[in-house]
């Protein structure tokens, strides 16, 4: 899904839930795609992770996915180290 556009405020007429929620089928694409933002949308803390991971310089956010898309063999541990959190790999 495309980031919200900054530009062209809409003070005058904001867009409607309906408007909003058919900009969301129709950027889907497939059905098992939107059940499961639906599904994963109703987590708790799962509107702050995005938050945070749409917040992070497109570089670093790349970095990340491409990180996360090199797990199919392995499973994600995530341990903190002080004011650090540590984000790595580990075999099944």
């Amino acid at each position: 899904m495309s980031p919200p556009s900054r530009e062209g405020a809409f003070d005058d007429d904001p867009p409607s839930a309906q408007d909003i929620a058919l900009a969301i089928l129709l950027e889907a694409e497939s059905l098992p795609q939107l059940m499961e933002l639906h599904y994963y949308a109703g987590e708790p803390g799962f509107l702050e992770i995005v938050r945070a991971l749409a917040a992070l310089p497109e570089d670093a956010r790349e970095d990340l996915r491409k990180f996360l898309a090199a797990t199919d063999r392995h499973r994600i541990q995530v341990r903190r180290d002080g004011s650090r959190l540590i984000v790595e790999r580990v075999a099944r």
